[in-house]
């Protein structure tokens, strides 16, 4: 439930600022690869439970696909097919490196 507020006031908080309607899925789950990045390398690492807590109950809670997924849809419904490629594109090769800046500020190191 906190991570579904959470979600629901940034979304707020992004719709009252005017800015597009996607903006705020964007910025919980880039905000959402990070900390899962961070979080999964300091469970894994400290052999802490937690993950079920913080990763699929918080971020899964906090972080949408199916939100992401709609707002794909909408786009391809108004016309706007750049804008849809972008959006993807951003949208996955952003969430991969913040989960990998968040695994390696938490201490990982990759091969």
């Amino acid at each position: 439930m906190i991570g579904a507020v959470l979600r629901m006031s940034i979304s707020l908080i992004s719709a009252s600022a005017g800015l597009p309607f996607f903006t705020g899925t964007f910025l919980v789950n880039m905000a959402g690869a990070f900390a899962a990045g961070f979080f999964l390398y300091r469970i894994i690492e400290n052999r802490k439970r937690g993950k079920d807590f913080l990763i699929t109950g918080l971020l899964g809670s906090f972080t949408t696909f199916s939100m992401l997924s709609y707002e794909q849809y909408m786009l391809l419904t108004i016309g706007d097919y750049v804008m849809f490629i972008v959006y993807i594109a951003i949208n996955l090769l952003s969430g991969l490196i913040l989960a990998a800046l968040g695994w390696q500020i938490a201490g990982g190191r990759t091969k």
